[in-house]
C-alpha cells in the first residue's frame, strides 16, 4: 500500500515539475509581434490583428485581449510583415508595408484608392474606381520619405555609385520624355495629313508619320520593361558598398 502510495506521489511531482517547466518555457519565449504606440512604448504579442467593426473604429487586438485605437500606433509587425505609419488616419491606409530592407535602406509600400467622377466634375458622368500603389524609402530606420530621384538624391549623396546610378536614370527619364513629346507632334501631324487627304478626295489612308509617332511614344515604355529601375539599383549599391 505505501509502495503504491509512493509510485503515485512520484507521478504526480513528475507531472507538476513538467507542467511547471513548459510554463516556463512558453513564458520565456520571445514574442516575434510587437505594436509600437506614439508615445514610443513597444507592446509585444504572439498575435496582432486588425479589427474592423460596424460603426467603430478600427482598432488593434493583440492575443485576443489588449485592444488599441489605430491613432496611437506608429509601427507594428504582424503576420503580413511589418508597418510603420506614413500620414495620420485611422485605418491601415495610414501605414506603409516594407518590401525590401538593408542595412542602411529601406523600400516600403502602400496602396490608395483613387475615384474619378467623369469630365463634368463631382457627381457627373460615371464613376471610376482605381488602386495604385505608392513607393516611399528610409534611411536608418528614420521617417519614410516618397520614392523618386530628388529624394534618393539627398539621401544616397555620399556614395559616388549611387549618384552615378541617378545621373544615368535622369538622363535617361530626359531623353524618353523627349521621344514622347517628339512621338506625340509626329502622331499628330499623321492624323493631320491623313484627314486632309480624305478631305481632298483622295482614297482614305493613314500617313506613315501615325505609325511613326505612335512608335517613338511605346518605345520609352519597351526600354522601361527590359532595364532594371536605376532608382532601385541605386539603393542596393548603397546598402551594398554600406555592408562591405
Amino acid at each position: 500500500m505505501n509502495y503504491l502510495k509512493n509510485i503515485l506521489c512520484l507521478g504526480f511531482l513528475l507531472l507538476v515539475i513538467s507542467l511547471k517547466v513548459e510554463a516556463q518555457s512558453t513564458l520565456g519565449q520571445p514574442r516575434q509581434y510587437f505594436v509600437q504606440l506614439r508615445n514610443g512604448e513597444v507592446v509585444y504579442a504572439n498575435k496582432v490583428q486588425i479589427k474592423s467593426p460596424i460603426f467603430k473604429s478600427d482598432y488593434f487586438l493583440l492575443d485576443d485581449s489588449l485592444q488599441y485605437n489605430i491613432e496611437i500606433v506608429d509601427t507594428y509587425q504582424n503576420n503580413q510583415g511589418y508597418f510603420t505609419r506614413i500620414a495620420p488616419g485611422s485605418n491601415t491606409d495610414a501605414f506603409a508595408k516594407r518590401i525590401s530592407e538593408g542595412p542602411r535602406l529601406s523600400k516600403f509600400y502602400s496602396t490608395r484608392n483613387y475615384y474619378n467622377y467623369g469630365a463634368y466634375g463631382y457627381g457627373m458622368g460615371m464613376p471610376g474606381h482605381s488602386r495604385r500603389r505608392l513607393y516611399y524609402f528610409s534611411k536608418d530606420y528614420g521617417p519614410l520619405y516618397e520614392y523618386n530621384y530628388n529624394n534618393l538624391q539627398q539621401a544616397l549623396s555620399d556614395n559616388a555609385s549611387s549618384m552615378a546610378l541617378l545621373k544615368q536614370y535622369r538622363r535617361n527619364k530626359i531623353i524618353h520624355t523627349g521621344m514622347s513629346i517628339a512621338g506625340a507632334g509626329v502622331l499628330a501631324y499623321g492624323a493631320i495629313s491623313s484627314a486632309n487627304s480624305s478631305q481632298n478626295g483622295g482614297v482614305p489612308s493613314i500617313s506613315p508619320a501615325v505609325y511613326g509617332g505612335a512608335a517613338l511614344i511605346v518605345t520609352p515604355f519597351i526600354i522601361q520593361l527590359f532595364q532594371k529601375d536605376k532608382l532601385q539599383q541605386a539603393m542596393e549599391v548603397y546598402n551594398y558598398e554600406i555592408r562591405n
